[in-house]
């Protein structure tokens, strides 16, 4: 058997394996299944060669005669495969594709009129079919260069550039086949060059992606340079005991135990020989990455973990655009941490972010923009539309919006107790496609290994704020007793003086003592209560009565001015808490809000609900349910936003600047957040948000009915402050205000 007959077989096994590949795809395309016609056709026409070439005419004249005729007629139906299939992977009018099922229609005539009859055995008819075929098959290498002139993408020019240059290099080397016919020695390449290109067409088909036809054309050199070493290994080890078959065969399995030995350390240095001479940038990219892999272990401070994978990723000359961004803990959505290039938008709401997270929900690892782009151009071609249809365009457009927002080419959601902690973006804008597979897979390494150090940095973080609060604690207890010793007896002094003994300023005088160590005591108290670590029990706790119970208690201290108001959510799921901790925090709320309004008429609400935006992104154990605490007060200005919780900022004359600080700190041992909403001259909102118990949750067929309300409303009940109840409620009368500035005076 010679070498071109053992190369027609390979082609044809090779030919009908990769056309069963794509018949057995579930849900496959069309244009996957006129590949596998196409690919299926080569197949066997060169089986039929195969055929041609192991029966000669000379020994089996019947078995040859079967096999040029089945070779004619196999070859007449290649062009109508090759046209069929290209005419739907370039999408042309249905005018082209009528001329072209036409042109395989005659070809397939012609095939079958020299193959059935004495026409087959006359060269010059066997020529002019062969002629006829690579003509033919030479009319859609015109309609891939004319689609490669006409395209106005980079991305598909570059693509279509090479299906050209591969199609016309098979159609030569497939021509240049039949010189052997003429007594012309020449090496059968056409097999290996139409093989090629089949297995080139299936990696175009399955990836789509640019870089992924330079892998592969990476990897064909790669796998050719191993091949060659192995075989040299092989021949060197053989060629010397041919005489003797049995140091033959015993140099045989020594070669093949030293070529199992050196395959998989030569396959990684000739791998990287080839990246590093053909590709170099990537190279350089590749060993970044790997190195950067290392060194963020020794990191756990989270600014400087972001600062490290920035910088090594913008030093790489690949990178334009790098940021990152993290789950912020004030108000739903991502922040940005750090960023490298042009600056992207400072705050990724959730809702922007809504088919970022759906792709992360739905076990993506990585978002690449181009990947959304062609399906959304694919989809918008589609003739067939419906809810399906409309849903999944619209995630897409959220998906690219969220992308172009973060400037972002390529999206890796960081995951963390099964949720989206944070994105790493890259992006480099001066090239489409960027990143190869492989260069994919290990920023996907490196992003897994940032949310992990991120994930153990928060953990560090809250061991090390328990270690500064304990401290803290032992320390403020010392100087409270040292500090209410003096205030107790400065206290009990001035009670001891009788103010009907004073006249005029003097009496006051006393009242501002008294006054003022009350206040200065309840500093020390609010001290104690932030710095002393929280005695909690917690337990199933339903939210509405908290707030029922907690909005009982106070309603008598709310001025008349002032409007109360609860509406609660009759479905709201229950929580773990701590009833008189969250009690606390509504209290400090409606209380800072009494504050706000001051004398000036008011409305102050508490609203308990379970927001239902982006509930099917998350597990059932990822549910929360909110408290809002709102009022209609001056407002905080934006530049306050970023202090107000934290310890010891107020802008209140007499606040402690320690009652938010203490809210935060409750709720988030609650594994909560809470987060302020307001614009000036408006009012604002304090929304508390705390994990829901997924058993707790009441299932819609227990929805409680209420007559009027239209379906899929979530039933609520409105609780006004009765006026009743609000004698109790009356300021006392005010004191003159020439009083009022003397105590203004006396404390300065």
């Amino acid at each position: 058997m010679d070498i071109r007959t053992q190369s027609a077989l390979l082609a044809s096994i090779i030919g009908l394996a990769l056309g069963v590949s794509m018949l057995l795809r579930p849900g496959r395309p069309r244009v996957l299944t006129l590949y596998s016609v196409f690919a299926l056709t080569v197949a066997g026409y060169y089986l039929s060669l195969f055929f041609h070439n192991v029966f000669p005419a000379a020994d089996y004249p019947w078995a040859s005669r079967i096999s040029v005729g089945a070779t004619i007629l196999v070859a007449s139906l290649v062009p109508g495969a090759a046209v069929a299939f290209f005419l739907e992977f370039l999408g042309v009018s249905k005018g082209t594709h009528l001329v072209g099922r036409r042109l395989a229609l005659l070809s397939a005539v012609l095939g079958l009129t020299v193959a059935v009859t004495p026409l087959a055995d006359k060269l010059w008819a066997r020529v002019c079919m062969g002629v006829w075929v690579l003509g033919t098959l030479l009319t859609y290498g015109s309609l891939l260069l004319h689609r490669v002139r006409t395209t106005e993408s980079r991305i598909e020019k570059f693509r279509l550039a090479y299906l050209a240059i591969g199609a016309g290099a098979a159609i030569l080397f497939s021509a240049l086949d039949f010189l052997v016919s003429f007594g012309i020695p020449f090496p059968t390449l056409g097999s290996v060059f139409s093989t090629l290109y089949l297995f080139f067409l299936a990696h175009t088909l399955l990836r789509l992606r640019l870089m992924d036809l330079h892998e592969l054309l990476g990897k064909i050199a790669s796998q050719t340079v191993l091949a060659s070493i192995l075989a040299a290994v092989f021949t060197v080890l053989t060629a010397w005991g041919k005489e003797n078959t049995g140091l033959f065969l015993f140099n045989t399995v020594v070669a093949a135990f030293v070529i199992l030995i050196l395959l998989e350390p030569l396959k990684v240095k000739v791998e990287e020989m080839v990246v590093r001479i053909f590709f170099r940038e990537r190279f350089a990219l590749l060993d970044s990455l790997g190195s950067l892999r290392a060194r963020m272990a020794n990191v756990i401070e989270i600014s400087e973990l972001a600062r490290l994978v920035l910088d090594t990723l913008h030093e790489t000359g690949r990178v334009t655009h790098a940021s990152v961004y993290l789950l912020a803990e004030d108000r739903p959505g991502y922040r940005l941490l750090d960023s490298r290039g042009p600056l992207p938008v400072a705050f990724l709401d959730t809702a922007v972010a809504r088919g970022l997270l759906f792709a992360a929900a739905s076990g993506q690892k990585a978002v690449l923009r181009e990947n959304v782009e062609r399906r959304m151009a694919t989809m918008r071609l589609q003739v067939v539309e419906g809810k399906r249809y409309r849903d999944e365009l619209k995630r897409l457009n959220d998906t690219r919006a969220a992308l172009v927002q973060v400037k972002a080419g390529i999206t890796v959601p960081l995951m963390g107790n099964d949720r989206v902690i944070g994105f790493l973006n890259l992006w480099d804008e001066r090239v489409p496609e960027a990143f190869a597979s492989d260069e994919i897979a290990i920023i996907l390494e490196v992003a897994e290994r940032l949310a992990t150090v991120l994930e153990n940095s928060k953990l560090y973080e809250k061991i090390r704020e328990r270690d500064r609060l304990a401290a803290l604690g032992e320390m403020a207890a010392g100087l409270a007793h040292e500090i209410r010793n003096p205030l107790g007896a400065i206290k009990g002094a001035a009670q001891c003086l009788d103010p009907a003994q004073f006249q005029g300023e003097d009496a006051e005088f006393l009242e501002v003592i008294v006054e003022e160590v009350n206040r200065l005591n309840g500093v020390v108290t609010a001290f104690l209560d932030y710095a002393r670590p929280m005695k909690q029990s917690f337990g199933t706790t339903d939210l509405n009565e908290v707030v029922t119970r907690t909005m009982r208690l106070i309603q008598n201290d709310v001025p008349s001015n002032l409007q109360l108001a609860v509406e609660l959510d009759l479905m709201l799921p229950r929580v773990d808490g701590d009833a008189e901790q969250l009690k606390q925090v509504l209290i400090n709320l409606v209380q800072n809000a009494v504050q706000a309004l001051g004398s000036r008429e008011g409305r102050i609400s508490v609203r308990t609900e379970k927001p239902e935006r982006f509930g099917e992104l998350r597990s059932a154990g990822a549910e929360f349910v909110e408290v809002q605490v709102s009022d209609n007060g001056p407002g905080i200005p934006p530049d306050q936003h970023p202090h107000i919780f934290v310890p010891f900022y107020t802008t209140k004359q007499k606040g402690t600047g320690l009652g938010l600080a203490i809210c935060q700190r409750i709720v988030k041992n609650h594994g909560g957040s809470i987060s302020v909403q307001s614009k000036v001259g408006e009012g604002s909102t304090f929304v508390i948000r705390l994990p829901a118990l997924p058993t707790e949750q009441p299932p819609a067929s227990e929805a409680p009915f209420v007559e009027g309300l239209p379906a899929g409303t979530r039933p609520s009940q409105s609780l006004p402050m009765p006026d009743e109840l609000r004698d109790g409620a009356r300021p006392a009368q005010r004191e003159p205000r020439a009083k009022r500035e003397r105590r203004k005076r006396l404390r300065a």
